[in-house]
């Protein structure tokens, strides 16, 4: 009798483990068998997607071209970094009466900042002026400083804003000025040792200056150059970008879309990165693959996860997915940029008019298809 007992406990046990092995196989072939490119919805899920997509302009992001739905609103300010981090350009939606005001007190600020050591005088060593024939339209000006109040005073930053049209152009250069008096008995042994550029940078700034042209989100640009943050950089450059954009979905929380443009070449490929580097840990994998489109390769990895914070930046466990995609992840040349975009969307706790995960992927789908190069576009190649 106790053998018979024995021999059901095991034939249930194996029953058990069996029924668990086969259920993991059915959502590993459930997930992974799935193909995005053939992904269809039902009418009403076809409907709820057709009305957020319907009206998706055009949208300007470095190089590439991409319809986001009018739905999704670009933050009003971010920073582009340019020739290899030798200056930083940042840009804002900004009024004038708080342009002037932004100036006033940055340079009250700047005044009344020390050096650490008194022989080098003052914080900041000049004021340089933007320009302009007519002040209603733009205005500017440029401050020279020194880089840090402990670093020597040959290294200095000249910290250049200009508004137009309603957006702030702010530019930081680095530069070296070594005219001060504490080195004069040092710079006539070695001149070499205390140069001054920043002539050479200001004109540079200027030059700059001329080459961007507000715009806004929904104006794209037919000309050589490349979009950034609220601007274009016109004319073909072949210097070293970083940039991002972000669109927040203007009624659901926690809906919007990062998306990265820079020169720089990566080890991976992004199927080849480690899945950590997706789920971060607290999440796993529903979908990856390839496609095509518009004569681009397109690489993306779909998750679900805690991929949330709250507002002071702590992790939190709602529940929600992450959309990545890749374009040129390990061959980006300038008129090809790596792109990076990521795609969040939390559940929300009331889920009646919520997007399910085939809905997500259908808009994924339709949204990064639209990708394109913008000099392909235009025939500015």
């Amino acid at each position: 009798m106790n053998k018979i007992r024995e021999f059901y406990k095991k034939h249930h046990l194996f029953i058990k483990i069996f029924t668990i092995i086969a259920i993991s196989l059915m959502i590993i072939h459930h997930y992974f068998r799935r193909d995005i490119l053939t992904m269809t919805l039902s009418t009403e899920q076809q409907q709820q997607v057709t009305q957020l997509l319907e009206n998706s302009p055009t949208r300007c992001i470095g190089a590439y071209l991409i319809n986001l739905p009018i739905q999704f609103k670009i933050n009003q300010q971010g920073f582009l970094y340019y020739q290899n981090n030798g200056f930083i350009i940042r840009s804002r939606q900004q009024y004038l009466p708080a342009f002037k005001q932004l100036i006033t007190l940055r340079e009250q600020e700047l005044k009344n900042t020390q050096p650490v050591d008194p022989i080098d005088g003052d914080f900041l060593k000049a004021i340089y002026p933007v320009h302009t024939s007519d002040p209603s339209k733009m205005q500017g000006i440029i401050f020279e400083r020194m880089e840090s109040i402990s670093a020597s005073d040959i290294l200095r930053v000249l910290e250049a804003y200009r508004w137009q049209d309603n957006v702030t152009i702010r530019i930081e250069m680095k530069a070296f000025n070594g005219l001060g008096e504490q080195y004069a008995e040092e710079r006539e042994k070695n001149p070499e040792s205390y140069p001054n550029n920043v002539p050479e940078k200001l004109n540079e700034i200027h030059k700059l200056f001329e080459r961007i042209k507000i715009r806004d989100d929904f104006t794209i640009p037919t000309e050589k150059g490349f979009c950034f943050l609220h601007g274009f950089m016109q004319g073909e450059d072949r210097r070293w970008k970083d940039m991002t954009f972000i669109y927040r979905h203007n009624q659901i929380d926690d809906f919007y879309f990062r998306i990265t443009s820079n020169d720089f070449a990566g080890d991976y490929a992004l199927l080849d990165k480690p899945e950590g580097y997706v789920t971060q840990g607290r999440g796993y994998t529903i979908y990856k693959g390839t496609r095509t489109s518009n004569q681009l390769l397109l690489e993306e990895w779909i998750a679900q996860g805690k991929f949330f914070v709250d507002e002071k930046g702590f992790e939190i466990d709602d529940i929600g997915y992450v959309f990545t995609l890749g374009i040129h992840m390990t061959d980006p040349t300038y008129e090809t940029p790596q792109l990076r975009i990521k795609m969040y969307y939390k559940i929300p706790l009331d889920r009646t008019n919520a997007y399910t995960e085939d809905q997500l992927m259908v808009i994924w789908r339709e949204i990064t298809n639209s990708i394109k190069l913008r000099s392909k576009e235009f025939g500015l190649d």
